[in-house]
């Protein structure tokens, strides 16, 4: 049965990582410096079980998720194990005449690092336009583009990760020759 989440955890001034489930999530994890908070966003509890907490709105996590360890957060009150956090529909404006209402595990992910105090949140493993053309669900990268921007105003970071370039060339082959 779900229970109100009212104690958020206390990550003030923390980087958080949310992350989502596009192909790249192994590899940008694989690279990511730890120990680090992170969220995942539904099925991205498979790839990173250790993560502090899961968002799955409409606790549709898949049977592989299920041992999920750190806090799972749902947007609907009903029969699971989980924490209920009232997760509003966003406004998202497509053009000037049309506005629709969306949810989205992501979004809200977003919301809920900022609520725990986070001042910078890393996007790992985020594909909108793959995401969106698989799910028909519009509207999220104009959702994230203007949450995005309301983080800013609030001091709050939101970025994608960028896997580090390596900073090491490789031996020339002059060194090599010398060194035998």
């Amino acid at each position: 049965m779900t229970t109100r989440l009212t104690d958020f955890p206390d990550w003030t001034g923390e980087t958080v990582a949310v992350l989502g489930n596009a192909p790249s999530l192994a590899a940008e994890l694989a690279t990511l410096q730890r120990p680090i908070r992170a969220i995942a966003v539904n099925r991205a509890a498979v790839v990173a079980p250790w993560a502090d907490m899961m968002v799955s709105i409409d606790a549709n996590w898949p049977a592989a998720a299920d041992g999920f360890q750190g806090l799972r957060v749902v947007g609907c009150e009903g029969d699971v194990d989980a924490y209920f956090v009232h997760l509003p529909h966003e406004v998202v404006a497509l053009a000037p005449d049309q506005t629709i209402h969306i949810r989205s595990n992501l979004l809200s992910a977003i919301r809920i690092a900022a609520q725990a105090g986070a001042t910078k949140i890393l996007l790992l493993g985020i594909d909108i336009e793959r995401y969106q053309s698989l799910h028909d669900a519009p509207g999220v990268a104009e959702g994230l583009a203007a949450l995005v921007v309301e983080m800013a105003a609030r001091g709050v970071v939101v970025e994608r990760y960028q896997v580090p370039t390596s900073t090491t060339a490789a031996p020339d082959a002059k060194a090599k020759r010398k060194g035998s």
